[in-house]
C-alpha cells in the first residue's frame, strides 16, 4: 500500500510525511494464511471460521496502499481479531483508511469495521456498516450502539471504495464523535478534509478510553455483510489519503519549435517516474494524448526535487501537455499544465548550420518555413554533382529539424541547398570518417 500524496496540480499542496502513522496493513502474506500468524490477536472466542488471506489484492486508482500484497475477507460467525497501533491516542482525530468491497449485504445490516480502546476486547466504537436493498449498498456509521446512521442505497457490489474513518476524542464534556468518507474509483480524494459522506455523528454511548486498536468483526448470519477488506493505514492526519508524489508547480517555456517542461515535487513516496503525454489540439474536438518522453523519479524523498523535459521540433500549432506520474506498483496519477502551449509560426525562412560539424556519420539541419511551401532540401559533393535528397514535399509553415546518415558516402567536403518559394540558400558540411 502507498501512501499517496493528493495534487490540485498547480498550487494546493500539504507538506508530506509530517502525520505520526499509528498502524498499515497491506495482507502481502500468503493466501489462507490466518491474520493470527501475523500479529493480529483474537476478540474473544476462538471460531472455526477464522480470517485469513486471499488473493488478490484490492485496487483503487488514488490510493497509495493500493496493489499491494493480499487481502482480507470478513464473513459471518467467525472469529473476529484486532491489531495495536503503535501508541494509543488520548486526544485529537485519528483517521483510519482502507478499501471495501462488498460481496453480499443482509438487509438487516451490520458493522464490520471499528476502533478499539488498547486495553479492551469489547469497547467498539466508530463502527462501520453495510447493509442492502434490492442489489444496492448503503454504507453506515455509529459511534457505539446508538441508531445508525446509512448513507443512501447508491453503492453497488463487487465495486471497490476507499474508506476513511475518522474518530475525533473530544475534550472535557463533550461527546466523542465520528465521521465516514467514501470515494469511488472516479472521485479524487481532497487534500484537505472536505464534509463527510456521513457524520459527523455523536451519541450517548461511552467515550473511548483512548484509541489503540483496529478491529475487523464477523458478525452474525442474519446480520452481518461478506466484505473484502485491504489497504488499513491509521494516522492523525487528513494528509494519508493524498498521491504518492505531490506537485508544487508545473510551467513552461517554448524556444522556437521546442517546449521545455519544468514541474517540481514537494514530495515523493514510491515515485518510479513521469510519462510526459502531448495531446495536440489544432482543430481536435477531444484530446488524443501520445506520449513524448519518460523522465525518472527519485523513489521516496521529503525535500523539493526539480524536474525538465524538453519536446523538440515540434510544428506551429497548439498543443496540451499533463504527467502520469507512476509508482513502482504500477499505480498512476495525472498533473496537467494548466494552459495551452502555442508554437509561432517562423517569421522569417531559415537553414541552419548541421550539428555536429564535422560529423561521422549522422548529422542535424534545422530549418524555419515562414509560410505553407514546396521545400527541397539537396545535398552535393564538392564537385556539385548531386548525391542525396533530404526533403522533396509540400509541407506547412513551422520549425522543422531533418536528422540524416550518410554512413555510405567518402570524407569530404559537402554543401545542402534549400530551394522553398523565393528562398534559397547553402551552407556547407564536413564528413570525417
Amino acid at each position: 500500500m502507498k501512501k499517496l500524496f493528493l495534487a490540485l496540480v498547480i498550487l494546493l499542496m500539504s507538506s508530506a510525511n509530517s502525520f505520526p502513522q499509528l498502524t498499515d496493513e497491506n495482507f502481502d502474506y500468503p493466501a489462507g494464511d490466518s491474520l493470527q500468524q501475523h500479529g493480529w490477536v483474537t476478540i474473544g472466542t476462538v471460531f472455526n471460521n477464522r480470517m485469513t488471506v486471499v488473493s488478490p489484492g484490492l485496487s483503487f486508482p488514488v490510493y497509495v496502499n493500493s496493489g499491494i500484497g493480499n487481502a482480507v475477507t470478513i464473513d459471518t460467525n467467525g472469529q473476529d481479531v484486532y491489531k495495536d497501533f503503535s501508541s494509543p491516542k488520548v486526544s485529537g482525530n485519528i483517521f483510519a483508511s482502507f478499501l471495501v468491497n462488498v460481496k453480499t449485504a443482509k438487509a438487516a445490516g451490520d458493522y464490520f469495521v471499528s476502533l478499539l480502546s488498547s486495553t479492551s476486547t469489547t469497547s467498539l466504537a466508530a463502527r462501520v456498516y453495510a447493509k442492502d436493498s434490492l442489489g444496492n449498498i448503503a454504507f453506515g456509521l455509529a459511534k457505539t450502539t446508538e441508531t445508525v446512521q446509512y448513507s443512501p442505497f447508491v453503492y453497488s457490489k463487487d465495486s471497490t471504495y476507499l474508506m476513511i474513518l475518522k474518530y475525533s476524542i473530544n475534550a472535557g464534556s463533550a461527546n466523542d464523535s465520528v465521521s465516514l468518507f467514501v470515494y469511488n474509483s472516479s472521485q479524487n480524494v481532497p487534500s484537505s478534509e472536505p464534509l463527510p459522506s456521513i457524520g459527523p455523528k455523536g451519541g450517548s454511548g461511552a467515550d473511548l478510553t483512548d484509541a489503540g486498536r483496529f478491529a475487523l468483526r464477523q458478525g452474525t448470519s442474519s446480520s452481518s455483510p461478506r466484505v473484502t477488506v485491504d489497504g488499513i493505514f491509521v494516522t492523525t492526519s487528513w494528509d494519508n489519503t493524498a498521491l504518492p508524489v505531490e506537485l508544487s508547480s508545473f510551467n513552461y517555456e517554448t524556444l522556437k519549435g521546442n517546449v521545455t517542461l519544468h514541474w517540481t515535487t514537494s514530495s515523493e513516496i514510491n515515485n518510479a517516474g513521469f510519462d510526459v503525454e502531448r495531446s495536440d489540439v489544432n482543430g481536435q474536438i477531444s484530446n488524443v494524448w501520445s506520449k513524448a518522453g519518460f523522465i525518472s523519479g527519485n523513489g521516496t524523498s521529503s525535500g523539493s526535487i526539480n524536474y525538465s523535459f524538453t519536446d523538440n521540433n515540434l510544428s506551429s500549432g497548439k498543443y496540451n501537455y499533463r504527467l502520469k506520474q507512476i509508482d513502482y506498483n504500477g499505480n498512476y496519477e495525472y498533473f496537467s499544465l494548466n494552459s495551452d502551449v502555442i508554437i509561432a509560426t517562423p517569421k522569417n525562412f531559415f537553414l541552419g548550420q548541421n550539428y555536429p560539424n564535422p560529423f561521422n556519420p549522422s548529422t542535424v539541419i534545422n530549418y524555419n518555413i515562414p509560410q505553407d511551401s514546396y521545400v527541397k532540401i539537396k545535398l552535393y559533393d564538392n564537385t556539385g554533382r548531386e548525391v542525396l535528397t533530404l526533403l522533396n514535399e509540400f509541407i506547412s509553415a513551422g520549425y522543422y529539424t531533418i536528422n540524416f546518415n550518410v554512413s555510405d558516402l567518402a570524407s569530404g567536403i559537402y554543401f545542402y541547398n534549400i530551394n522553398a518559394g523565393e528562398y534559397t540558400a547553402t551552407k556547407k558540411m564536413m564528413l570525417v570518417r
